[in-house]
Parts: C-alpha cells; structure tokens; sequence
C-alpha cells in the first residue's frame, strides 16, 4: 500500500518560491532604492562574508557543493524512473513537486547571492565609459593600438629569463594586488577578501570551451590552470571582476583588462593585450578579412606562435560536447539580458574604444 503525501507543502512552497523570484527580480530591475540596497549593501555584505568563510580554505569548496548535488541529481533521476515502472504515481508526482520546489529556492538563491547582476543597468557605465557607435576605421585604429601593445608586452616576456609555467597559486596572489592597484583610481573595483580557487575539474572542462567561472553560491573565482599558462593571468582577473559584481561577459572582460593591463607585472599585461588583440582582429575580419590579415601580419612571431598554441591545445578536446555545451551556454547568457549570447564576449570591443578615446 502506497504511503499518504501531502501535495499541499511542495506546491506552497513552489509558490511562495516563484514569488520571491518575482519580487526580487523587479526590484533589482526597477533602479530605485531597493536596487540600490541590492547592490551596494546587501551584496557587499554577502560577497565579502563569502568569500572571507570559504576563501580560507586552499580546495574549491564551490566544486565540492557541485559534485554533491550531481550525485543528488543522479539518485533522483533513478527513483525517478523506478517509481514511473512500478507505477508509483503519486510518489513520482510528490517527488517531481519536491523537485520543482528545490529547483525554485535555488533559483531565488542564485540571485540573491550574485545573479540578480544580469539585470542591472551596465556598471561600466557607472566607471564613466560609454559605448558608441563605431566604424571599420575605428576598429583597425583599436586594433593597430593593441598591436604595438602587444608586441611591446612580448617583447619584454623575451627579455626575461626563461620562465616554467606560472604557478597558479602567485598569479591568483598577483592579481588581487592588480585589483588593489586598480582600485586606487576606481574604488568601486576594491576586492577584499580574495578568494580565486583553481578548479578540481581541471581538463575535463577543456572540452565544455571553459577556462573559468564563479560559483554564485560560495563567490569563489574558479579558474581552469589546465589552459596555456599565458591566459591564466587574464582569465584571473575576468573571473574576479564576476565576483566584484560584473555579470555580464564584457563587463567582466573589460573590468579584467583594466586590472591585468595596468599591473606592472608583463605577463599580466601580455595576457590582457593578447586576448582583446583577438577579440578586435576577428570583429575587423568579419567587416574586412584582408585587412585584419594585414593587421595580424604586424604582430610579433611570439604572439602568432601563442595563438597557434590555443588552437593546438583545443583541437585535442573538440566534439559533440563542445557544441552542446556551447549552445547551452548561449541560452542561458540571453536568458539573462545579454542578448548577444555567448558573442557578448566580444562586445568589449566596444568599452575599449571608449577606454581608449579617454585615455
């Protein structure tokens, strides 16, 4: 005999957790003063608590939590699917309730520890840059300036003695301090206590295309040290300024370029340089393909030579996940405002030629 369930608790609890969903989304999206205590009380209190709780421990406590709940989820799946075959109706249903009701709360937690960020009006934008209209000339300036940076930046990385990869647990350190430095000029960019974890996944997220992420829930910067040991400054510093409050990619890309760009360390300032020198050479390609090879041609033998390393490197993981994955993720960035998918990376483009217009 089928135990007794009672469907009213779940479906209470779905609905007050809609509710909260709604509420909470309308008033970080309003820009009034509920917003306002979102963001500048209630997040800084939050993140700074969060990362002072788990930024003590070396290990990601962020993956742990992940890992937990696949496990969760692979159970559920399986009594799922054995309570469908015997038939266990109300059970399934008490079960999928309960669910909905898990999925619902953890939503509502989503935003109200970080991801409520999406809905807020650009903060780079409260930095004093702007992003206007541009043209093909403006972008082959843009990228004829990030190439003498570039090469500027390779150039003194030869100088140097030969270097073995760089230990993730220094550049974690470093760039905090390139985050301090910045912060003397735009105190809205302070970032204590750090808490940058090196990922447990490793290499397997080399085939989801991921070089790092933040855990919304632990604020913890996970960054994926598997990558070439030249993008791990850059990637550092993006996925900090996640945790500062930068939801939006090219919020965070051009937050990150900021940090690493202006930090006296030359691998920082390469890492920085390099990847914007990729995002504006394939923007000027998609408007005049001989002239961004014109421009590509300037650049030092070292940086041609690294770019071939990243695609080297990746083309040992390419297949049908990396699509996958790739889909996913463009779905869930324009699920969250930014409706240029998983091309919103690129959109820095824009906030540089304003950076650059100022300076």
């Amino acid at each position: 005999m089928e135990k007794e369930y009672r469907f009213g608790k779940p479906l209470i609890s779905i609905a007050v957790g809609l509710t909260c969903i709604v509420l909470l989304s309308w008033a970080v999206s309003s820009d009034g003063w509920l917003a306002g205590i979102y963001f500048h009380r209630w997040y800084d209190f939050i993140s700074t608590l969060l990362r002072k709780l788990f930024g003590r421990f070396t290990g990601s406590i962020g993956d742990v939590i992940y890992c937990v709940w696949v496990i969760i989820g692979i159970i559920f799946l399986l009594t799922t699917i054995w309570r469908l075959f015997t038939g266990r109706w109300k059970a399934l249903g008490y079960g999928l309730l309960k669910a909905a009701a898990s999925l619902c709360w953890l939503y509502f937690t989503f935003l109200l520890f970080w991801g409520a960020h999406y809905q807020r009006t650009s903060m780079v934008k409260d930095l004093g840059f702007s992003v206007q209209p541009y043209t093909k000339a403006d972008l082959y300036l843009l990228a004829d300036t990030l190439v003498r940076l570039t090469n500027r930046d390779r150039a003194e990385l030869d100088a140097l003695p030969a270097l073995p990869d760089t230990l993730p647990r220094n550049v974690f350190t470093d760039a905090a301090k390139a985050y301090e430095l910045l912060s003397k000029d735009l105190p809205e960019l302070r970032y204590t206590p750090p808490s940058v974890k090196k990922s447990m996944f490793g290499k397997y997220l080399n085939y989801l295309g991921v070089t790092g992420y933040l855990n919304p829930f632990t604020n913890e910067a996970q960054v994926n040290v598997t990558v070439p040991a030249f993008q791990v400054p850059f990637v550092t510093c993006h996925e900090i300024a996640h945790q500062v409050g930068f939801a939006p990619e090219e919020d965070a890309n051009f937050v990150g370029y900021l940090a690493a760009s202006r930090y006296p360390d030359p691998r920082f300032r390469y890492a920085a340089n390099f990847e914007m020198l990729l995002y504006t050479v394939r923007r000027l390609a998609r408007r005049d393909p001989p002239l961004s090879r014109l421009v590509w041609n300037r650049t030092h033998p070292g940086i041609r030579a690294d770019a071939q390393r990243i695609m080297d490197f990746y083309k040992q993981f390419e297949g049908p996940i990396d699509d996958y994955s790739a889909v996913f993720y463009d779905s869930y960035l324009k699920a969250n405002n930014q409706r240029h998918g998983i091309r919103s990376y690129s959109e820095v483009v824009g906030w540089l030629m304003s950076y650059y217009r100022i300076k």
